[in-house]
């Protein structure tokens, strides 16, 4: 006969053999049956977490549900030329997927690494989007699914753009995830507005499974050609405590000078350049990342009349510079997600604390120099409000030399970019960007230029050129549910662009300084291949200008873009 005593007892022990399996349910041994998330798994609309994972606990089994590029799940997809496209698809491999993952099992469970894994998938050009989520608690050990939805990587591309009454020509083909390994493989014929060019380019983010970079890259053009190649391990997470790369760029070109849109001299211009550095981080401290890299770069510039085109009054000069530098490098961890800003449907990473990176060089004639030059380079950025309706940022940049023999600054280069999104709701947005650009002694003779591709929509591409601009945009953004074949979503925009480009006590030719144009845009993105590219057909009037002969009453342009 039992006593009270040792039935109490035989309940303590099986209250501590069942242990929680998944959320609101329990089961002896904890031996739930794993469920992989659908075909039809939102990632943009993905439920909140309802598992509470103990703050003790380890990672025990790490399932990864890879979604094909269509979802035969849903009518509109489960069609033969879909499920072909599924079948003819290489589905990205498993350990692909892994090599990214910043844990493993074994690992204490850390929210913030969990995050940071699925922002560095997201990042994959061969996948659509990306989940990192706890499935199920035992005791002090949780499950984690890491969900993944390919995109079609085999794309053979005819492309057309044109800008500001100029037409581009792209055609090729590249293929993004090589038989599933993530290494992405291109060729491609260019016609833009600058020269016709062919381009091989090979990338590899993990080589033989480690996280050593490879890229190799070669362009023959009609005015010359670019060799480079880069290989190392990349600061690839906040917590990388050691970094390193090689790099080499050899790249010849003619290089315009413009005025009211014409091209009136040209250089060609010759540059080859080689790096190494080495970088070393205490990985995540507090909040904030402090990482320190020492290098070394070795720059050579030559300049030569074009065969085209005359060159300009004072021909740059040719250039050596040969210097060891050290870059600090300070990033707050602060990240959060958020869709419908600068794409459609689709998760967006947004960095939303600050970043500041500084690097000083020192190049001298002792270390194979033409001259002693200071080399000093700075980035800004950070986010100056933020909550659910509002998100503004800006973005600085600074780029000069300071020659100690001629005792004037070299190549000053600065840039100013502020950014305003307000959410009206999750389908309509009101956008509004501000930047400004400033050079200064440029021995290549680049120029500022402000027009169609920069900012001026209604203009001719270099309408305006100087030493410096300033250009407001603003829009009124709609993110539609239309999903045309269930291949692109479509999005709209109203908009309004002011800016000029001058230099001081120079005659443009040009009645009003400011350009000013009004316009409407669509806007169309892929959500099963080139993720990231946006295609923008803009109809742009303009408002300043409008006698001009060289300005047209309407521009219509087409131009594929990184973000809406």
């Amino acid at each position: 006969m039992k006593t009270p005593a040792a039935g109490l007892l035989l309940l303590t022990l099986a209250s501590v053999t069942c242990r929680v399996c998944a959320a609101g349910t329990t089961d002896t041994g904890c031996r739930a049956t794993f469920e992989p998330a659908p075909g039809s798994y939102r990632f943009v609309e993905a439920p909140d977490r309802a598992i509470e994972v103990p703050a003790d606990a380890t990672i025990d089994n790490i399932h990864i549900t890879r979604l094909e590029v269509f979802d035969e799940s849903n009518p509109r997809e489960n069609n033969a030329v879909y499920r072909f496209g599924n079948r003819f698809h290489v589905l990205t491999r498993e350990r692909t997927v892994a090599r990214d993952l910043l844990f493993e099992s074994g690992d204490p469970y850390d929210e913030r690494v969990i995050e940071e894994s699925a922002r560095l998938l997201r990042d994959r050009d061969h996948l659509y989007d990306a989940d990192v989520r706890p499935v199920s608690v035992c005791g002090d050990k949780v499950d984690v699914e890491v969900i993944t939805r390919d995109v079609w990587s085999f794309t053979p591309e005819v492309s057309f753009s044109r800008s500001g009454g100029e037409n581009t020509f792209r055609a090729g083909i590249a293929e993004t995830n090589l038989l599933g390994l993530g290494r992405e493989l291109s060729f491609t014929l260019d016609n833009d507005i600058d020269r016709d060019s062919s381009r091989f380019s090979y990338e590899d983010a993990n080589v033989g499974g480690s996280r050593v970079d490879l890229k190799l890259e070669y362009t023959d053009s009609d005015d010359g050609f670019q060799q480079f190649g880069r290989v190392g391990v990349p600061f690839y997470a906040l917590d990388t405590r050691r970094a390193w790369r090689i790099s080499y760029d050899k790249l010849r070109r003619d290089e315009e000078q413009y005025f009211r849109g014409d091209a009136v001299t040209s250089i060609n211009r010759e540059i080859e350049e080689f790096s190494a550095s080495a970088g070393f981080s205490r990985g995540v401290t507090g909040d904030v990342v402090r990482r320190w890299r020492f290098g070394w770069n070795w720059r050579d510039e030559q300049f030569r009349p074009s065969l085209d085109l005359p060159p300009p009054d004072q021909m740059p000069a040719a250039r050596t510079l040969s210097f060891p530098w050290v870059e600090f490098q300070s990033i707050e961890d602060n990240y959060t997600t958020s869709f419908n800003l600068d794409e459609i449907h689709r998760t967006e990473d947004l960095h939303i604390g600050h970043s500041l990176t500084l690097q000083l060089g020192y190049s001298a004639d002792a270390f194979g120099a033409d001259e002693d030059r200071l080399v000093t380079r700075l980035d800004y950025a950070d986010t100056l409000m933020f909550d659910d309706k509002h998100l503004l940022q800006h973005f600085a940049s600074v780029d000069a030399f300071y020659n100690f023999d001629q005792q004037a600054s070299e190549d000053l280069v600065a840039h100013y970019t502020m950014r305003y999104f307000r959410s009206r709701n999750t389908r309509r947005s009101f956008f509004a960007t501000f930047s400004a650009a400033y050079i200064r002694n440029l021995n290549s003779q680049q120029q500022v230029v402000f027009g169609g591709l920069t900012g001026a929509r209604a203009f001719d591409n270099r309408f305006q050129v100087g030493d410096r601009r300033v250009n407001l945009s603003i829009e009124e953004r709609q993110y539609t549910n239309l999903h045309i074949l269930n291949l692109v979503r479509v999005g709209y925009a109203a908009f309004l662009d002011v800016g000029r480009a001058w230099a001081p006590g120079v005659d443009d030719g040009i009645d009003e300084d400011w350009l000013a144009d009004v316009g409407l845009g669509i806007r169309l993105a892929s959500s099963k291949a080139d993720v990231g590219r946006i295609i923008h057909i803009d109809f742009a009037v303009p408002l300043t200008n409008r006698d001009d002969p060289g300005v047209d009453s309407l521009q219509v342009s087409i131009n594929i873009k990184q973000s809406f």
